[in-house]
C-alpha cells in the first residue's frame, strides 16, 4: 500500500463536490479530487446516444437566474456563455382541451413583474386569477426558517389555507412543487416551497428566468471543472472509490482508496450521497459519530426521462409543462441544442416524483409518452417514432417531506477536519443543482477559514 499527503481531499466528483474543489484551487489549495464513476457531475451528466450521437442528459435540468451560486461556479469554470437566461420569465403550459397558455413576467418591478403575469393565465377563471394574489400576499410576509407552523405544513395544507381552488393547484402550483420539490405536494414540505417561491418572486426580474443550458450537462459542469481543478494544480482521479476514512480522536487521519493508497490530507470534504455516507466509517466510528449514519433518515424520490427522436417537428416551444398528464415537462432538445444535421427532431419527457413508474418497462414508459404527446400535440399524430431511450434515475433526490429538515445535517462535523456537502445537507434549499452547489461553496468557506 503506497502512501502520499495531501492538503484537502474532496470525496465524490458531484456538484457539490465540484463546487468545493473548484473553490479551493481557485484559492491556492493544493486538491485531490476522487469520483467512483467514470463521469464527474453525479446525477448532473450527460452521455453520447449510440444510434443518433445526440448528447444525452441523465435528466433534465433547468436552473433560474436565482441560482446565484451555480451561475457563479459556472463563469469561474467558464461555462456561463453556454448558459442562456432568459430577458424574462416565461414558461409555457398546455392543456389538451383548452390549449397553450404561458406564465409571463412584465416589465413591472418585482414582485409585480410576476403577479401582473399570474393574472395573464388564461388556463385559469378570472376569479382563480385574483385568487392567486393571496399566495403572493403571503409569500411577502413569510418566514420559512423561522415559523414552526409553516415547517409542520405539506404544500397541498398551504395552499389550502390560502383558499387555492383545485384548478390554481392542478394547473399551476402542484406542477411547480412537483418540479421544484420532486415529490407529490401533499408530502413535501411547505416551508421549502415558500423559500424556492420568494427566492423567484421576490428577487430581482432576472432571478425568476430560467437559465437553459445549451450543451449536454457533462459539457457544462464535470468536464470544464475537472480542466480547470487540473490547470489549477489540482488532480482528478476517476473510477476511485474510497474503501474508509479513518478516525483517531477527532479527526480524520487517512483515508484509504480502493486503488490501495492510502491519503493523508489534511481537510476531508465528503460530497458523497446520504446513502452512501455511512460506507466510509467503520462500524465502531459510525457507533461513536451518529451523525453519520444517516441513511435511514431520508426518503428518496425517482425521476423516469424518456428521449424521443421523431421524423419530423411538431413542439414549437423550448419547453412546455403538460396541465394534467403524467408527463410534467417536455423539452424541445433540438430547439434548445441547435440542429444537428440528421434531421431528427429530439425531445426529452419528465415525470417527476416517479414512484409509480420506475417499475414499467421502457416500452411501457415510451407508450405512455407517445399516448400524451398526441393528446397534447395534435401534428405528433402524424410523426414516426425512429429511436427511443428512458433513463430511471431511482434516487434523483431526497424527497423534502415535513420533517425531514431538522435531520439535514451541517457542513461542519464533530471531526475537526471532515465537512459534508451535498444537496442533502443543511442548505435551507431543496436538491437542486443551487443547493449542491451552495453546499460545496459552504466547506470551502469553512476551510479557508481554518488557513
Amino acid at each position: 500500500m503506497s502512501q502520499s499527503s495531501g492538503n484537502v481531499l474532496v470525496i465524490g466528483g458531484g456538484v457539490a463536490g465540484l463546487a468545493a474543489a473548484v473553490d479551493l484551487s481557485s484559492n491556492f489549495f493544493s486538491v485531490l479530487l476522487v469520483e467512483q464513476k467514470q463521469h464527474l457531475g453525479g446525477r448532473v451528466f450527460s452521455f453520447a446516444h449510440k444510434e443518433t450521437e445526440d448528447e444525452v442528459d441523465n435528466g433534465q435540468h433547468l436552473m433560474m437566474g436565482c441560482y446565484h451560486n451555480a451561475l457563479r461556479l459556472l463563469d469561474m469554470i467558464s461555462s456561463l456563455p453556454d448558459v442562456s437566461l432568459q430577458p424574462a420569465l416565461r414558461v409555457a403550459f398546455r392543456h389538451s382541451e383548452k390549449g397553450k397558455t404561458e406564465l409571463r413576467a412584465s416589465s413591472l418591478p418585482a414582485p409585480f413583474h410576476l403577479l401582473s403575469g399570474l393574472l395573464g393565465l388564461k388556463s385559469l377563471s378570472l376569479p382563480d386569477r385574483f385568487s392567486l394574489l393571496r399566495v403572493g400576499a403571503a409569500l411577502m410576509r413569510a418566514k420559512p426558517d423561522s415559523d414552526e407552523r409553516l415547517q409542520r405544513m405539506t404544500v397541498s395544507e398551504w395552499l389550502h389555507s390560502l383558499h387555492q381552488s383545485e384548478a390554481n393547484r392542478k394547473y399551476l402550483w402542484d406542477i411547480l412543487a412537483i418540479g421544484t420539490l420532486n415529490d407529490a405536494p401533499e408530502h413535501v414540505s411547505a416551508s421549502l416551497f415558500v423559500k424556492v417561491l420568494q427566492a423567484a418572486f421576490l428577487g430581482k426580474r432576472s432571478d425568476s428566468a430560467m437559465a437553459i443550458p445549451r450543451k449536454g450537462l457533462s459539457r457544462i459542469f464535470g468536464e470544464p471543472a475537472a480542466d480547470f481543478l487540473r490547470n489549477h494544480g489540482g488532480e482528478v482521479r476517476m473510477n476511485t472509490a474510497v474503501e474508509r476514512v479513518v478516525v483517531r480522536g477527532k479527526k480524520v487521519s487517512e483515508v484509504v482508496l480502493s486503488s490501495g493508497e492510502v491519503v493523508m490530507p489534511d481537510i476531508v470534504i465528503s460530497s458523497v450521497p446520504y446513502f452512501d455516507l455511512p460506507r466510509l466509517f467503520d462500524e465502531q466510528t459510525l457507533q461513536q459519530f451518529p451523525e453519520f449514519d444517516v441513511e435511514r433518515k431520508f426518503v428518496s424520490s425517482p425521476i423516469v426521462t424518456i428521449h424521443l427522436w421523431f421524423d419530423n417537428d411538431f413542439v414549437s416551444e423550448e419547453f412546455v409543462a403538460l396541465l394534467n398528464s403524467p408527463v410534467h415537462w417536455v423539452f424541445n432538445k433540438t430547439k434548445i441544442f441547435g440542429d444537428r444535421g440528421h434531421g431528427m427532431f429530439y425531445l426529452s419527457l419528465v415525470i417527476s416524483g416517479a414512484e409509480k413508474f420506475m417499475a414499467m418497462e421502457k416500452e411501457e414508459l415510451v407508450a405512455l409518452a407517445q399516448t400524451e404527446l398526441k393528446r397534447f400535440f395534435l401534428k405528433s399524430r402524424t410523426a414516426t417514432l425512429l429511436h427511443s431511450l428512458v433513463t430511471k434515475e431511482k434516487r434523483a433526490t431526497f424527497s423534502p417531506r415535513v420533517g425531514t429538515e431538522q435531520f439535514r445535517p451541517s457542513h461542519k462535523t464533530s471531526l475537526e477536519n471532515f465537512f459534508l456537502a451535498g444537496d442533502w445537507t443543511d442548505t435551507k434549499l431543496p436538491a437542486t443543482i443551487e443547493g449542491a452547489v451552495q453546499s460545496g461553496f459552504a466547506c470551502a468557506e469553512a476551510v479557508k477559514k481554518m488557513r
